[in-house]
């Protein structure tokens, strides 16, 4: 291999132009599909589509509605809502929302609302009446209206807190509504009435989505500050302008590739694919000082450009590949996963490492050989020089105690994995909101008055008129009680209710027994109760309806437990004609992309670990040696999970992300590291010799990737966004980890168990190819 890369090096560098200019025209006919990104926020299109919450929710949506729910908030600045002022703008906003683009008619609620009816006896006639129809005109009629309320079961709690200092709207658009659609026209409705003397707070997916287009636009500063320190810690590690820039152009290129590939194949940006140039940016950059680190050890050595550049390309060229292919493998095989955002992103960002891989075999080479020479070439800047304070006590630890290296990271993998029992995999969504987001502020507004907004949605189904059936009835009540046994679950709402509600206002010395499962009443009662407002619960064909339950928490655990509730309630009472499906709403489709996402991404780990066991073990020609490559991995993975488990930090959605993202990006340091020790001790014969070789060269590249990359995440930590934050965190915290451990207990296993794949007696490269020996 050796042999046919010098050969190649040897043909670049005859023809250095053609290779130059004919990787550029590649690389910007790539990098054209950038014209055709497009931003899609649609949070439908990021869920498991195979997943039966996921189905069932869309089943429901059909039907009912429910995908594009916007509630509005209004807390008057002092007292009640019980005022003509406040009451006046509860019924201007209503009116306004009916006649809305895109709005679900039925399904906007309030006080105001003319699909919001109780029933109730007039002059001995049962009819259902408006909550409120028109604005009480003086106090008497607001008391009346107040005391309405307070007695009707059936609302109370909903479109008023219980503490009656908010009143809330809600309003729902047809799924074709495009959400910044809907942002924009809920926002321009609101504005008009916004006043000192009340606030209003809006809530709901458009909005959410609308807040995410806006966090996405402010990644691409972050993505600036990552670019500006991967440029100061490469100036200060090569302390030169080729060292800084051949780098930087490698990740730059390799970037514009990566989106260029996501236009031309239809992936959109959205909050996760955006996060792909950050992603490649760092990891092309990280590959490319591996080589240009080695290039300036070759012209120390030889003095040459020339040969420099064949030297240098030969020896590390199949390190940087495998490096290469690990990392793009690694993400890559996230297209498995069936989460479709996950796909593009691993698809993404697995393109732009394998452009930056291209792009250094051919374009960098090139570069090289063309860059005119001086005598600053192959100097060392500031960093470096500090990075030997570091070095040189590691390696004496390595070389004198071995056992003590390989007993501290025990230690530390021990206390890290007796936090394990603690770790939580569920996903809370409010710890991710931001005070400083109008979006956040707003949320903790409904946290404190309506916490109970989180839906969660039963859905029946059976022949044509089976909904006004005993069984149905009978089934709709026990599902809303079994679900209210859980404390989490704020309040329920069913057909079921307001045909009890009308029963007790029909017959409430009857009603006050329970209702019969007769037949003939039940009808009647239907008939008796029948209002606009059915439509939410039930369809027209009374085939179908739904079981509403509102939870006080995002929480994907305690979604979890109601479920198991209702799922033990049918067990003990398994209908007969009715089939029931669990279960739709945001709580449900918040647990669907939690539980696949952490599922996937522990796959994606294991499929990550090994594609570089293979790899490596390839490589380096035996298994053990693929084992010692995950070593760091591993340990960082373990320190990973120990952090978060006695942080309190989840292993959810974004948890198990940046664990993912870390494994991608740190996968070659033990490949560089352990190519470059066994290279040095089959030159000279001598481990500690060739360990210091090794820690001088290849472990200085390892020192100056893993500041750039950290360096280039930190930025990440001022964000609004607490995902943004913690990768911000952990990814540089697993960057130091892996690089420790593959500069100290990998040379310490070394040392100790004196691997065959190191210490064989074989040459490293046969004695009759013409190659320079390595550089020192």
């Amino acid at each position: 291999m050796q042999h046919l890369l010098r050969t190649y090096a040897e043909l670049v560098v005859r023809h250095a132009w053609l290779v130059l200019l004919g990787a550029l025209a590649v690389s910007g006919a790539l990098a054209s599909g950038m014209t055709r990104l497009v931003v899609d926020l649609d949070m439908e299109k990021q869920l498991p589509a195979d997943s039966p919450y996921v189905l069932v929710d869309r089943m429901i949506r059909k039907d009912f509605g429910g995908k594009n729910f916007v509630a509005i908030a209004i807390v008057p600045a002092a007292g009640t809502i019980w005022r003509k002022d406040v009451l006046e703008l509860v019924h201007a906003l209503t009116l306004d929302l009916l006649v809305a683009p895109g709005v679900i008619r039925q399904n906007v609620i309030s006080l105001s609302s003319p699909y919001v009816r109780i029933p109730t006896t007039r002059d001995g006639t049962l009819v259902v009446d408006y909550l409120m129809q028109d604005v009480p005109a003086d106090e008497t009629a607001i008391t009346a209206l107040r005391e309405r309320y307070q007695g009707e079961p059936l609302f109370r709690g909903t479109v008023v807190s219980e503490d009656e200092r908010a009143a809330m709207i809600l309003a729902d658009f047809y799924d074709d509504t495009i959400a910044l659609e809907i942002n924009a026209v809920v926002r321009g409705v609101v504005a008009k009435y916004r006043s000192p003397k009340w606030r209003i707070a809006i809530a709901g997916e458009p909005m959410i989505q609308a807040s995410e287009s806006a966090v996405m636009q402010r990644q691409m500063w972050y993505f600036l500050g990552t670019i500006a320190s991967i440029l100061l810690v490469l100036y200060l590690a090569f302390g030169q302008l080729q060292g800084m820039i051949i780098p930087s152009v490698t990740a730059l290129l390799s970037t514009a590739c990566a989106m260029g590939f996501m236009g031309h194949t239809g992936i959109p940006l959205n909050t996760w694919t955006a996060a792909a140039p950050l992603m490649v940016v760092t990891v092309a950059a990280g590959h490319s000082a591996q080589m240009l680190k080695r290039y300036y050890e070759a012209f120390r050595q030889l003095g040459n450009r020339d040969a420099a550049v064949i030297e240098s390309t030969s020896r590390i060229g199949v390190v940087m590949m495998a490096a290469g292919a690990t990392a793009g493998s690694g993400f890559a095989a996230l297209s498995i996963l069936g989460i479709p955002t996950l796909t593009h992103f691993g698809l993404g960002v697995s393109s732009g490492i394998f452009a930056a891989v291209a792009l250094e075999m051919t374009f960098m080479v090139a570069l090289r050989t063309l860059w005119p020479a001086d005598r600053r070439q192959g100097a060392e800047g500031p960093l470096s020089s500090w990075l030997g304070y570091v070095l040189r006590p590691l390696e004496a630890a390595v070389v004198r105690r071995p056992w003590l290296v390989v007993g501290t990271f025990a230690a530390i993998a021990l206390a890290a994995a007796a936090g394990f029992p603690r770790l939580s995999t569920e996903f809370i969504v409010k710890h991710y909101r931001s005070t400083r987001t109008e979006v956040g502020r707003d949320a903790l507004l409904f946290e404190k008055h309506f916490p109970s907004t989180t839906t969660l949605t039963v859905l029946l189904e059976g022949p044509p008129g089976s909904m006004q059936s005993p069984e149905a009835l009978r089934l709709t009540r026990g599902l809303t009680q079994a679900m209210a046994e859980d404390p989490v679950v704020g309040r329920t709402s069913s057909i079921a209710d307001i045909i009890q509600r009308t029963y007790e206002v029909f017959a409430p010395e009857e009603a006050a027994k329970g209702l019969r499962d007769d037949r003939e009443l039940i009808a009647q009662l239907f008939f008796l109760a029948h209002s606009p407002a059915f439509e939410r619960y039930v369809d027209r064909g009374y085939s179908r309806s739904v079981v509403l339950g509102f939870l006080n928490e995002e929480d994907s655990g305690a979604t979890r437990r109601v479920l198991d509730r209702l799922r033990a309630y049918l067990a003990q009472h398994p209908p007969n004609t009715i089939k029931v499906s669990l279960a739709g709403g945001v709580g449900p489709t918040i647990l669907a992309f939690n539980e696949h996402t952490v599922r996937g991404k522990t796959l994606n780990i294991a499929v990550v670990l090994l594609v570089i066991f293979v790899i490596a073990s390839i490589l380096l020609r035996t298994a053990l040696g693929g084992a010692y490559m995950t070593a760091p991995l591993v340990m960082a993975l373990i320190v990973d999970f120990g952090l978060f488990s006695w942080l309190g930090v989840p292993f959810d959605v974004v948890g198990a992300s940046i664990a993912a993202i870390s494994v991608g990006i740190g996968a070659d340091y033990a490949i560089y590291f352990l190519y470059r020790l066994r290279e040095e001790y089959r030159s000279s014969g001598d481990i500690e010799a060739a360990l210091h070789e090794t820690m001088e060269t290849s472990g200085r590249a390892v020192l100056f990737v893993a500041l750039a990359v950290s360096a280039g995440f930190a930025v990440n930590i001022p964000a609004d966004f607490l995902g943004l934050q913690r990768m911000g965190i952990f990814v540089p915290t697993t960057m130091i980890v892996s690089c420790l451990t593959a500069l100290t207990l990998l040379p310490a296993l070394v040392l100790l168990l004196r691997p065959r794949f190191i210490f064989a007696a074989e040459p490293f490269v046969n004695e009759s190819e013409n190659v320079l020996p390595a550089a020192k």
